[in-house]
């Protein structure tokens, strides 16, 4: 065998430096091409990274969590048969013909990470007919957990796409045909097949791909970093303009906006799409996707408004669902206030009717519960389901600080420590951002429905008792994180036994930011499950 050094890989086409959080395999340890044999972090991924050959690790060079350059020594390695995958600096690869006798196989969808089972094709870096050499990129990944482009394990030729861009895919389902040498074969599928010695337009037909219905505008290409900004904010994607390679959209050009607009999430996202609907009371801001699919009404929590749905939105969107989101009196741009949690639905059955809103899903968000169940209450013939998540109101337990300083914020940086107890993932907002918020928070305007929701023992609402009448005509469903630092989980214990509890790992006070996919799944079973319109 022949020594190499093995080198920091690039994931994708930003990336200049990353860190090695973890080796996959140790000094004296065999692997075969494909095998992932590197976790690397990036500041925008964790993703781990396939042998592109075969052979074995020999010593490793760098320490763990090191920054590292792109290009810089990371191993030894000792090559198996086969071209060297290991290329020098500055070294073009080789690339071996393809002929005619090679082998048509599948590409499956990779493995990303261990915990990856589905992920969406953000991009085709290759397009049918053009050829590739090993290692380079063939087509972009995203999870929910990072967005990495995808090296080839072998020189071939690209023949078919299987699945479009933006698809959603399990791992191991086939995305793509293609052409490799005989040798190659094995290690890209266990499903080869040989392709017929004539010409390639002969080759064996592949699997229709799916038809992709149009969303009415074209997907963004963004790092997931900046996507997670955008949606913590409310701002559409589609009005930003990316300053990364081929024009992808990154970080600093969501916070450019922010800065330049000099505008707060809410202000942000109050120019495109926000309604106003006068009712005896005032006036009450929402939006509304429109359609004639099912409807859900989304409920959002203390100190909230509209755009902290922006994810879920997109994904019921995406499904055919009609929805629309409030801000609720006190928040957001509504101009009703709110000085109990009375107040919170007071003027929503008037909403309802104004909107000819005869049957829907109503969904809400831990103060927001409150409200949902006294609509739930007075209008039960307009309910298909209630989903609660983090639901306010089962127990006295509650981070009365949390309540009592989001609603009279005095500074920026107290602003900044609150927010970090919503979520098992960072809020980043710019300096401007939460300036501008924590000004707003600090006028007081949720002062006195703090008061009233929050006492000397904790939580002042109670919504079991309610809930014991509505789960006799109603599916109940209520979402809690494990790691929820403002209520905990364990107030479950409380609710009556016909309501279907789903708990869920790795998220906090905001399933639908922490665990989206999972939070999605549930909302839409209550279609499935026969809870229909």
């Amino acid at each position: 065998m022949n020594e190499r050094l093995l080198k920091m890989p690039r994931l994708g086409e930003t990336m200049d430096e990353g860190k090695i959080v973890g080796w996959l395999i140790k000094p004296g340890d065999s692997f075969s091409r494909g095998d992932p044999i590197i976790e690397i972090e990036t500041d925008k991924t964790v993703a781990e990274f396939p042998a592109l050959g075969n052979g074995k690790l020999t010593e490793i060079l760098v320490d763990l969590d090191q920054t590292i350059e792109v290009g810089t020594p990371i191993a030894r390695v000792e090559l198996g048969e086969g071209p060297d995958w290991t290329r020098e600096e500055g070294e073009e690869p080789t690339p071996q013909p393809v002929t005619a006798a090679g082998v048509e196989v599948d590409l499956p969808m990779p493995r990303l990470g261990e915990t990856m089972e589905e992920g969406r094709l953000s991009r085709w870096l290759k397009q049918p007919g053009e050829s590739f050499t090993r290692s380079e990129a063939i087509v972009e990944i995203e999870t929910d957990k990072t967005l990495a482009e995808f090296p080839a394990l072998s020189d071939g030729v690209l023949v078919d796409h299987l699945r479009h861009e933006d698809e959603m895919v399990t791992v191991g389902e086939p995305i793509a045909r293609i052409l490799v040498q005989q040798a190659d074969a094995q290690g890209e599928t266990a499903q080869a097949k040989s392709a017929p010695q004539a010409a390639s337009s002969q080759a064996a037909t592949p699997t229709p791909a799916p038809s992709h219905t149009a969303s009415g505008s074209e997907k963004r290409r963004a790092t997931p970093l900046a996507r997670r900004l955008a949606r913590q904010r409310g701002i559409d994607l589609h009005g930003i303009t990316g300053t990364g390679r081929r024009g992808r959209i990154e970080k600093e050009d969501v916070l450019g906006l922010e800065r330049n607009a000099q505008v707060t999430p809410i202000a942000a996202s109050a120019r495109d799409g926000v309604q106003f609907l006068s009712l005896k009371s005032g006036r009450l801001a929402y939006s509304d996707s429109g359609g004639g699919g099912e409807t859900y009404l989304l409920l959002h929590g203390f100190s909230g408004d509209r755009t902290t749905w922006a994810t879920t939105i997109s994904a019921l969107q995406r499904a055919g669902k009609r929805v629309i989101a409030v801000d609720l009196p006190g928040h957001g741009l509504t101009e009703i206030e709110a000085k109990s949690g009375e107040d919170l639905s007071r003027d929503l059955p008037e909403f309802m009717q104004a909107l000819q809103l005869k049957r829907l899903h109503l969904v809400a968000h831990s103060l927001g519960t409150v409200a949902a169940v006294d609509l739930a209450l007075t209008k039960p013939e307009s309910i298909a389901s209630l989903t609660l998540i983090a639901p306010a109101g089962l127990g006295s337990e509650i981070d009365s600080e949390f309540i009592r300083g989001m609603a009279a914020v005095s500074s920026k940086g107290e602003l900044s420590h609150l927010l970090r107890r919503l979520s098992v993932n960072d809020v980043a907002l710019s300096d401007a951002a939460l300036e501008t918020l924590s000004q707003q928070l600090g006028q007081g305007r949720l002062k006195a429905l703090a008061e009233a929701i929050n006492g000397a023992s904790g939580q002042r609402v109670d919504i079991i008792a309610a809930l014991q009448k509505l789960v006799t005509s109603i599916p109940v469903k209520v979402i809690f994180g494990l790691e929820d630092r403002i209520i905990p989980w364990s107030q479950v214990k409380a609710l009556p036994p016909r309501v279907a509890i789903h708990l869920l790992s790795r998220s906090g006070h905001m399933p639908q930011w922490d665990q989206p996919r999972d939070v999605q799944d549930i909302l839409l079973s209550s279609t499935r499950a026969g809870g229909g319109l």
